[in-house]
């Protein structure tokens, strides 16, 4: 009996180790590939994936902060052009009413002192400020003609000397003869169409409409304090540019009113060829590298 029991040992070793007695592994077969969903595959597999989410973690976070950072430098460009232009737009309103008697940069005081003009039958007048919002209107729509064209030419091709041009000879003119208006104001109508336009396709705001901004700016703050509003966040870009073009406008008309008192013969006389001149040099700016739109980058 004693020499029988090594036999038996082995014999019940042999079958404890026997394919017969191992667990089964499952297998899946998809388009002739054999996939193994034994437990042992499966932590392999899970520590592969995670070495492979390991190592692209850092490739996704460094184009996660590149991203954030072009969307920074992209809004503080824009930022920094609506402050510019809503500074020139208010340096432009006081002299375009003290030296015209007419508003270039928007049309609803004109359109106001037009309807007063029809009402006390001053018809010259009616033909004045019609003629200035027309002028105007013309140059809008011939901005966004030549932008659907020539695309990013449109503005050093074409706008930047024709806008420069009109604010020469409107001050040549207004030279000439003091008592000359109308000519000059269409073309600074006309001017001040295109610039505006430029202005709301570079930084997507309309900066020259103050009321807008303050009105954003208002609804902004109520909304963060309104506990029927959820008190949401304000959005720091939405602010930020609302005050930038709330604060350019006031820093622009604040310069204007000192410049006309210090120096009032710079506004009978060539204060709107400096301006021309600026606004020129500024649309050149814009499409610096080979006028690709580089705000939108």
């Amino acid at each position: 009996m004693k020499s029988a029991l090594p036999y038996l040992f082995l014999a019940s070793a042999a079958v404890a180790f026997s394919p017969a007695s191992l667990p089964q592994q499952r297998s899946i077969s998809t388009n002739h590939v054999r996939v193994s969903t034994s437990p042992s595959f499966k932590h392999v597999k899970r520590s592969i994936n995670n070495v492979n989410s390991i190592s692209t973690l850092p490739s996704k976070t460094t184009a996660l902060s590149a991203t954030a950072t072009t969307s920074a430098r992209q809004f503080n460009a824009k930022k920094r052009v609506a402050t510019f232009m809503a500074f020139m737009t208010g340096w432009a309103d006081f002299l375009l009413f003290t030296k015209y008697k007419f508003f270039a940069t928007m049309m609803t005081g004109n359109s106001m002192w037009m309807m007063s003009a029809i009402v006390d039958s001053r018809f010259r007048d009616v033909a004045f400020y019609a003629s200035v919002i027309a002028s105007y209107i013309f140059g809008v729509g011939l901005f966004r003609r030549a932008e659907l064209s020539y695309k990013e030419k449109a503005l050093t091709g074409l706008f930047a000397p024709v806008v420069t041009a009109c604010f020469l000879l409107s001050d040549y003119l207004t030279m000439l003869n003091p008592a000359c208006r109308w000519i000059p104001a269409l073309m600074l109508a006309f001017s001040w169409g295109i610039i505006n336009s430029v202005g709301s396709e570079v930084t997507g705001t309309l900066i020259f409409v103050v009321t807008g901004a303050m009105t954003r700016f208002s609804n902004m703050i109520v909304d963060r304090i309104s506990r029927t509003a959820g008190r949401k966040k304000i959005p720091k870009e939405a602010i930020m540019m609302s005050l930038s073009v709330i604060g350019g406008f006031w820093l622009g008309a604040g310069w204007s009113v000192w410049l006309h008192k210090n120096m009032p013969q710079l506004t009978n006389h060539g204060v709107f060829s400096i301006i021309g001149g600026i606004y020129g040099a500024l649309f050149l700016y814009l499409d610096r590298e080979q006028l690709g739109a580089w705000w939108s980058r």
